[in-house]
C-alpha cells in the first residue's frame, strides 16, 4: 500500500462519497476508486459497502479511520519537521540582561546558552531591564536576564541570585568602624537611591522596604551611574546601599580605600532572574531547550551576591 491509497481511502470515508471525494483530491472518480479497490485487495477485506446511491463503511473500513488519519497526519508534518530543524539550526539566540548585574553573573547566563547551543551565534543586548522586558514581549529576544519580581502576567522568570546589601560610606564615617549595620542605625541619616527607571516594580519595592524601616530622607540620583553615586557619597558625607565590590561591576566603585562597606543585616529581597515569554517555551524548541538549560544550571541554587 502507498499514501494515495490510505489519502484516496481517507476522503471517501469522510465524504461516503466517491464522487466528492475525488473533487477534494483533484482528481476523476475513476483513480480514487482504484485505489480503494488496490487497498482492500492488499488489506484482504472490503472497506466500503457500495450501493447505486450510497457508500457506508464497513465495520473493518471504520477501524481503519483514525489509523489512516493518524498515518497522514505525520506524513504531513514530516515537511514542517524538516523545515523547522533547518530553521533552528541556522537561528540567532538572542539574549539580554540588564547591565546593572555583576558581570559573573552575566557571564555566566551568556554562557549557559553558549554551551547549550554551540553551533549558534549568541547575540547579547545590554540594556535596563525596562527596556528588555517589553523586547522579550515582542519576540525580539529569546531570555533576559533582569531584576525580579515581574508584573507581566505571560511571562516566566527563574531567580538566580539574591542581592545582600551593605552600605557604602566615607571610610571616617562615624558608622564606618561598626561590623554590621541595619536600618535602623542608619535611620536618621539620608539615603541616596537610584532611579526607578531600571525595573520600576523591582526598584520601587525596595525602596518602599526603606521607608517602612523608618528612613524618610532620601536623595535620589537622576541616572543610575556608579561613579556619579561615589563622587555624591564623598562629597555629601552620605551613605548609600551597595552588594559586595568584590562582585565587580558598578559596585567596584566603592573598592576604594575613601569607602568603607559595612555589611547590612536585613534581607531586602532584590532578586535577579531569568526571564521568558510562556507561550514560546511551550512552543519553540529553542526557548524550550535554553529554559531547560538554565534550570539545570541553577538547579534551585541562587547565587548570593
Amino acid at each position: 500500500m502507498d499514501v494515495q491509497q490510505l489519502r484516496c481511502f481517507l476522503a471517501v470515508a469522510e465524504e461516503l462519497h466517491f464522487g466528492r471525494a475525488a473533487e477534494r483530491l483533484h482528481l476523476t472518480p475513476s483513480p480514487v476508486s482504484r485505489a480503494v479497490k488496490d487497498l482492500e485487495r492488499e488489506l484482504g477485506a472490503e472497506l466500503f459497502v457500495r450501493s447505486y446511491h450510497q457508500v457506508e463503511l464497513t465495520p473493518g473500513g471504520t477501524v481503519l479511520v483514525e489509523r489512516v488519519r493518524g498515518i497522514l497526519e505525520q506524513v504531513d508534518g514530516l515537511k514542517e519537521a524538516v523545515h523547522q530543524a533547518s530553521a533552528l539550526e541556522s537561528r540567532v539566540v538572542r539574549v539580554g540582561g540588564t547591565h546593572l548585574c555583576p558581570p559573573a553573573v552575566m557571564d555566566r547566563f551568556v554562557a549557559v546558552a553558549e554551551q547549550r547551543f554551540p553551533a549558534h551565534p549568541v547575540d547579547v543586548t545590554m540594556a535596563r531591564s525596562a527596556e528588555l522586558l517589553p523586547a522579550l514581549e515582542r519576540g525580539e529576544l529569546e531570555a533576559v536576564l533582569v531584576h525580579l519580581p515581574l508584573d507581566r502576567l505571560e511571562l516566566d522568570s527563574l531567580v538566580v541570585a539574591r542581592y545582600t546589601f551593605s552600605v557604602a560610606v566615607l571610610a571616617d564615617d562615624p558608622l564606618a568602624g561598626a561590623p554590621e549595620l541595619t536600618l535602623k542605625d542608619v535611620a536618621h541619616r539620608t539615603m541616596t537611591i537610584g532611579p526607578l527607571t531600571p525595573q520600576p516594580l523591582a526598584v520601587d519595592r525596595l525602596h518602599q522596604r526603606l521607608r517602612d524601616a523608618g528612613i524618610t530622607s532620601f536623595h535620589q540620583m537622576p541616572d543610575n551611574d556608579s561613579v556619579m553615586l561615589a563622587s555624591h557619597v564623598r562629597r555629601s558625607h552620605g551613605l548609600t546601599l551597595t552588594i559586595d565590590p568584590r562582585n565587580g561591576g558598578s559596585a567596584s566603585v566603592f573598592d576604594d580605600p575613601a569607602f568603607a562597606v559595612i555589611p547590612l543585616r536585613e534581607d531586602l529581597e532584590f532578586l535577579l532572574g531569568v526571564a521568558w515569554r510562556r507561550s514560546r517555551e511551550e512552543r519553540d524548541p529553542l526557548v524550550s531547550d535554553l529554559v531547560a538549560a538554565m534550570r539545570e544550571e541553577w538547579a534551585g541554587q541562587a547565587l548570593t551576591l
